[in-house]
């Protein structure tokens, strides 16, 4: 549909968000329409999910003007912009499995009878007009959640914010977790909605669906619009160039040696959700590239690897050997070693020393400690990894990002290993310890280990691997040569196009 001749829904005028003086959103300008699906693109960390936030109310935009349905509003609530008509629907399903349909669409506003009792029979039946209105034949009212399919439970989540009156709604990744049956059901159901009037802001990594139902295409790119094209002016590759658009000057160019002999083999591994069937062989001193888009199954692989999340199934090989971890303890005394995207939560200590966070894993396998060891081995580190501290007592909360993950390797490197996993290593780290890091990773290799690198950034990935096996919706789709591929060939593999 044409977005000039409709009626305005949304208009989002030089928004911009910050958070502590980093701009993170800078001058988005977009309008939807009644009828219109609004496509948001881009890499991961573009800066949809911002925009989406301050769309729904999450949080306040620092610049600019955002208009719902003709009027402009500050200081907005996430109530205040569901009670207007517009509805967020995530990827993780927001329902209670042990409810009925009916029961998870009026919850919180439920119909009671003269006695005050919930009037069940009234919500199945207005519950059931709507799904007929959706043309959902296969699910009524009275269905327990628990017996419906991912995606008839991405319908219901539907279902309730039109029984709320939204008029616009949004749609966060919600093909990511369906099959290709289901997946269909669902893009119907969209072009369904739209036909009604209803506007929607789609969020995909999926190029062919967003081909098939969107109307307008705003691509981001490091918080910033790049552009915003109609779907007859423009092709995937067009879309894909657009997402990309980055000047190759900006690798890091790293130091190449010969790889070793011997062989890390990941064999079958299959939590049955997110990672499907994974076998790969990696060689001993080669950065090994895990690569792909959020919901691929880069890190749900790795926490499998090293022990950390269960699995159906898998096994893992040192030529030969069996070194399969039960549990992340395991994995150290076999020398797997991961370094977590989740810094705070899972890779620091934050109220303890930046010496308690080089040397905890050192001393847990030692009885008793020698402190005067302990400090010089500490000491010795701080140098080696530049840490910049006051002194090895310092608050490691009181250090900055690049530090404290460089603190987190230099507590990986004490103790001689094998396998290196590094989950995300320089997110939210400057470029000077950048640098610093990728040659704490190169040194790994130099010393014949095995090293993974999971990045979301491309040019990291494309800089610092050897080879990179390219994840796609929990499957291991191909193993490319980092220096014969591209960003623009990557991402088409990423997005299964």
């Amino acid at each position: 549909m044409s977005g000039d001749s409709m009626e305005k829904l949304l208009e989002i005028e030089n928004v911009t968000k910050s958070y502590a003086g980093v701009q993170v959103l800078k001058n988005v300008n977009i309008t939807l329409s009644m009828g219109e699906v609004l496509c948001f693109v881009g890499e991961n960390g573009a800066g949809k999910s911002t925009l989406i936030k301050i769309i729904a109310g999450d949080i306040q935009a620092s610049g600019g003007v955002v208009r719902y349905f003709g009027k402009e509003y500050e200081n907005t609530s996430p109530k205040q912009i569901i009670d207007m008509g517009v509805s967020t629907i995530y990827q993780d399903i927001d329902l209670v499995d042990n409810l009925t349909v009916s029961d998870n669409v009026f919850l919180g506003c439920e119909m009671r009878n003269k006695a005050g009792f919930i009037n069940t029979k009234e919500q199945e039946k207005k519950t059931d007009s709507l799904i007929e209105k959706l043309h959902l034949n296969e699910i009524k009212g009275s269905d327990m959640l628990t017996e419906l399919s991912t995606a008839q439970k991405q319908c219901v989540q539907i279902v309730k914010a039109l029984h709320n009156n939204a008029k616009i709604l949004i749609l966060d990744e919600p093909t990511a977790s369906l099959g290709d049956k289901e997946k269909k059901s669902l893009l119907a159901l969209v072009k369904e909605l739209t036909s009604q009037g209803i506007g929607i802001i789609y969020i995909s990594h999926f190029i062919d669906e967003l081909f098939e139902i969107g109307d307008t295409f705003l691509i981001l790119k490091d918080g910033e619009q790049v552009t915003v094209r109609r779907k007859e002016d423009t092709t995937p590759d067009q879309i894909i160039h657009d997402m990309i658009g980055r000047d190759a000057s900006n690798f890091y160019k790293r130091e190449y040696f010969e790889i070793g002999k011997r062989v890390l083999k990941i064999e079958h591994y299959d939590n049955r959700k997110t990672v499907q069937d994974v076998t790969l062989e990696i060689k001993s001193g080669e950065v090994f590239g895990l690569g792909g888009l959020i919901g691929a199954g880069r890190t749900e692989l790795a926490r499998m690897i090293y022990g950390l999340d269960k699995k159906k199934k898998g096994h893992l090989y040192i030529d030969a050997k069996e070194i399969t971890p039960k549990a992340p303890k395991d994995a150290l005394n076999k020398g797997i070693f991961m370094i977590s995207e989740d810094r705070k939560g899972e890779g620091l200590l934050m109220a303890r020393s930046v010496k308690e966070n080089i040397m905890i894993t050192h001393n847990e396998k030692h009885e008793i400690i020698n402190l005067k060891k302990e400090k010089e081995i500490t000491d010795k580190n701080i140098s080696a990894y530049r840490v910049k501290t006051v002194d090895r007592d310092t608050l490691i909360s009181n250090l900055s990002g690049g530090n404290q993950q460089k603190t987190i390797i230099a507590r990986c490197t004490i103790d001689d290993g094998e396998v290196y996993i590094f989950d995300e290593p320089t997110k939210g780290v400057d470029i000077g310890a950048k640098e610093e890091i990728y040659e704490h990773i190169l040194n790994l290799a130099k010393k014949d280990k095995f090293v993974i690198l999971i990045s979301s950034d491309m040019p990291e990935l494309l800089s610092m691997s050897d080879r990179i096996g390219v994840m796609c919706s929990g499957k291991l789709v191909e193993v490319v040569n980092s220096q014969e591929t591209s960003e623009d060939k990557l991402m088409k593999k990423y997005l299964g196009y």
